[in-house]
C-alpha cells in the first residue's frame, strides 16, 4: 500500500455513488488503472476538473482494493478543441477506447502516452482527423505487439511497386496483383490501391514528431479505415462502440470499390 504519483491520459469516466467519478487512467509508470475519485462531482471538490480526454499529474493511493484512489490531480492539457467539436471528439474517443481495449491492466507501455498526447492535440487544433487517429491508432497496435507482415508477397516474395496488393487480416500476410486469392463467402482480407498500401506503409514507420504526415484522403482514407477496423475487429476480439459514432459523425461506409477476398 503506497501513496505516488503518475503522468496520465484520462481515458473514460463514469459517475459512481452519490458524488464519486470512477476513472479509466494510462499512466506513464503505472499503465492502464482504475481509480476512484472520491468527492469528485462535489461542487467545491479539489477534484471537480478531473475529466476524459485530458492529460493530467494524479497524486494517488494504491491499497487492497482494485480500484486505486485520486487524491490530487494537477491538470497539464485539457484539448479544450475537442469539446467544441463532434468530428474531433469521435475520433478522440475512439483512441481511448483503443487504449483501453489492446492493453491490460497495471502493465507500462509508456510510449503509449506521448503518442495519444500528440493525437489528441492535433485532432484539437488542425489537421485530418482519419490521418491523425488511423496512423496513430496503428502506433497503438505496434505497441501492443499487433504488427501485421505485410511487406512483401507471401507467394513469390516481391515486393509490390504497381497496381494494387491483397492484404489479409485474418493470416496477416500480403499478395502482389498476380496472385491475389479468389473471391470466397468468408472474407479474410481485400484487395487496396497501392496508394492505399504506401501510405499505410508511411504511418508505420512514422515518429511521433511527424504524426500527420501521409494524409489519406478519398478512396485511401475509405479504403483505410475499412482495413483497420477489420484488423481491430479480427485481432483484438470486438470493435469499440466509438467505432460506429465515427462513421455517423464522418458518414463512412463500406464503400463498393473496396474489393474482398
Amino acid at each position: 500500500m503506497a501513496q505516488y504519483q503518475d503522468h496520465m491520459l484520462i481515458l473514460k469516466s463514469r459517475v459512481y455513488r452519490e458524488s464519486d467519478v470512477l476513472l479509466t487512467l494510462f499512466g506513464i509508470k503505472s499503465g492502464k488503472i482504475g481509480a476512484v475519485a472520491k468527492g469528485a462531482r462535489r461542487p467545491k471538490s479539489r477534484l471537480a476538473g478531473v475529466y476524459p480526454l485530458s492529460y493530467v499529474i494524479c497524486q494517488l493511493y494504491h491499497g487492497r482494493s482494485s480500484l486505486d484512489t485520486v487524491n490530487g490531480v494537477d491538470l497539464v492539457e485539457g484539448f479544450p478543441g475537442l469539446q467544441k467539436d463532434l468530428s474531433k471528439l469521435s475520433w478522440a474517443l475512439l483512441l481511448a477506447d483503443l487504449v483501453d481495449e489492446m492493453f491490460s491492466e497495471r502493465d507500462p507501455a509508456p510510449e503509449v502516452v506521448p503518442w495519444i498526447i500528440a493525437a489528441w492535440d492535433r485532432l484539437a487544433r488542425e489537421g485530418s482527423h482519419l490521418t491523425t487517429a488511423l496512423s496513430t491508432g496503428w502506433q497503438l497496435l505496434k505497441l501492443a505487439g499487433y504488427i501485421p507482415r505485410w511487406e512483401t508477397c507471401d507467394v513469390c516474395g516481391d515486393i509490390p511497386r504497381q497496381n494494387s496488393v491483397g492484404v489479409d487480416w485474418d493470416q496477416d500476410v500480403m499478395y502482389c496483383s498476380k496472385h491475389l486469392p479468389p473471391s470466397s463467402e468468408q472474407s479474410r482480407g481485400m484487395e487496396i490501391s497501392l496508394g492505399s498500401f504506401r501510405t499505410w506503409q508511411g504511418w508505420m514507420a512514422l515518429d511521433v514528431t511527424k504524426l500527420g504526415n501521409y494524409e489519406a484522403k478519398g478512396i485511401i482514407g475509405d479504403q483505410l479505415f475499412f482495413l483497420f477496423g477489420r484488423y481491430i475487429e479480427r485481432h483484438i476480439g470486438r470493435m469499440p462502440r466509438s467505432w460506429q459514432f465515427v462513421r455517423e459523425v464522418e458518414n463512412i461506409g463500406e464503400q463498393e470499390r473496396n474489393r474482398l477476398f
